[in-house]
């Protein structure tokens, strides 16, 4: 697959993923015929990228397809969600996290978002809750949130935790999706973290000073 055409498909999934999820959460007029004019571009771009040409037979087929699979908000085999985190430390060795709109601490994390990679993800994520530029550099964890202390019985997922590099911008938290952001060291971190009964601090600090080369991962 030519760069360009990779590039094409990831455009085609993120349009029909948005598409897909408008019209499954029950919108209004209007917006239903948004997200299906959304849904119709995708089918098109797909069956251009596909033939190469114009092709409206397949274009209309696509659509038609994917307009059906939209069901209930979860629709066939139901899957845990993925989230995709950031450790990032400066030159003090101080961790970087900011206050969620509940009044708790974690380093920044959101969603996987369809037509990204999970590295993506990562620099997207924190340049948008922090205004920091970061690089991934490895993946230190893939956590189950069934682990957690008071574990979400209706939003199963997986938390994937990447050691990133702080590479610049100014700091500078996100209006709405977060409440503060600062760096901490180890002695003097905020109160009320998130996600009790995950060792997500103790493996930050491990990764950062080199005491942890293996990936965690829940093994019960």
């Amino acid at each position: 697959m030519s760069d360009l055409s990779s590039r094409l498909h990831q455009w085609i999934e993120r349009l029909r993923a948005i598409a897909q999820t408008g019209l499954a959460f029950d919108p209004q007029v209007y917006d239903r015929e948004r997200y299906e004019e959304l849904l119709k571009l995708a089918a098109e771009m797909a069956a251009v990228n596909s033939a190469l040409q114009p092709d409206a037979a397949l274009s209309d087929a696509l659509y038609e397809h994917w307009r059906a699979s939209v069901g209930a908000r979860e629709k066939g085999y139901v899957t845990p969600k993925v989230g995709v985190g950031a450790i990032v430390f400066n030159e003090r060795d101080e961790l970087l996290l900011i206050q969620r709109t509940t009044g708790h601490w974690l380093f920044p994390t959101g969603w996987a978002d369809v037509g990204y990679l999970p590295a993506q993800v990562v620099i997207k994520e924190v340049l948008e809750e922090t205004g920091l530029r970061v690089t991934p550099l490895r993946l230190i964890g893939v956590y189950d949130s069934t682990q957690l202390a008071n574990p979400n019985i209706d939003n199963h997922f997986w938390s994937l935790s990447f050691y990133c590099r702080l590479d610049g911008g100014t700091l500078n938290r996100h209006p709405s999706e977060t409440l503060d952001a600062g760096f901490f060291s180890r002695e003097n971190l905020p109160g009320l973290l998130a996600r009790p009964g995950v060792r997500w601090v103790e493996h930050a600090w491990a990764a950062h000073r080199g005491e942890m080369t293996e990936v965690y991962f829940d093994r019960a």
